[in-house]
């Protein structure tokens, strides 16, 4: 079964909701997940004056009691020139996902830990360069990808079939068949609540489940 993640990596409800995605990728291998970053802030020229930095601590402390993920409120990434603009980390999935599309998670969630743990500026093009090294990929080759228009306009379609499938808000699980969309869930979950909604789903699709392991708003970014 095909089910689609919309997702961003600076969106701080997708961080939280990272560790479910990630016992879902262990636990379901009859699940094939297809990662797309939808667009929560793309092309943002947003800056991070007190006001909003005061609003990110605000959903950050949300999704730290609700998840347990850490976050590092100083915001190193702060700066003169920093934008929260999502497209470029989204564009950076995008590369990663044409030359190593079985390691697109690992690498959304090396964004996210660099973010929000380690405060990097994951809008910079050398930042995200460093962290496609730590995959293997030679720096020269993933910043020739990620400035060319192939990726800049693949990048855009993602955010556009996050629209025409009615995706509101950050995280977004859904299924498409024959044109219909069924959403899994949307906005954070933990775990044990998603298995509970994903064994219902496959038990309606007369699927025998395996054995298993054990603007952001409310528990959303909202787009």
């Amino acid at each position: 079964m095909k089910v689609f993640y919309f997702t961003d990596p600076m969106c701080s409800w997708c961080y939280g909701f990272s560790p479910a995605v990630k016992k879902l990728k262990e636990n379901y291998p009859e699940i094939d997940l297809q990662i797309t970053s939808g667009g929560f802030s793309p092309y943002s020229q947003q800056v991070v004056d007190q006001e909003y930095k005061d609003f990110l601590a605000f959903h950050w402390r949300n999704v730290n009691q609700r998840s347990g993920q850490f976050f590092d409120h100083s915001m190193k990434f702060i700066s003169d020139s920093f934008r929260y603009d999502t497209e470029p980390s989204s564009r950076a999935l995008t590369v990663i996902q044409e030359l190593l599309p079985k390691q697109d998670f690992e690498f959304l969630s090396l964004m996210q830990k660099s973010f929000y743990v380690e405060g990097k500026d994951i809008t910079n093009d050398t930042v995200l360069a460093g962290l496609a090294e730590e995959l293997a990929i030679e720096k020269n080759d993933f910043l020739d990808r990620f400035h060319s228009e192939e990726m800049k306009q693949k990048t855009n379609q993602g955010f556009q079939f996050s629209r025409q499938l009615g995706v509101q808000g950050f995280p977004t699980l859904l299924t498409l068949e024959n044109g219909n969309v069924k959403v899994i869930t949307r906005g954070f979950q933990d775990y044990d609540s998603l298995k509970l909604i994903l064994d219902n789903l496959l038990s309606n699709l007369n699927m025998s489940p395996a054995n298993r392991g054990q603007s952001c708003l409310g528990d959303n970014c909202e787009c």
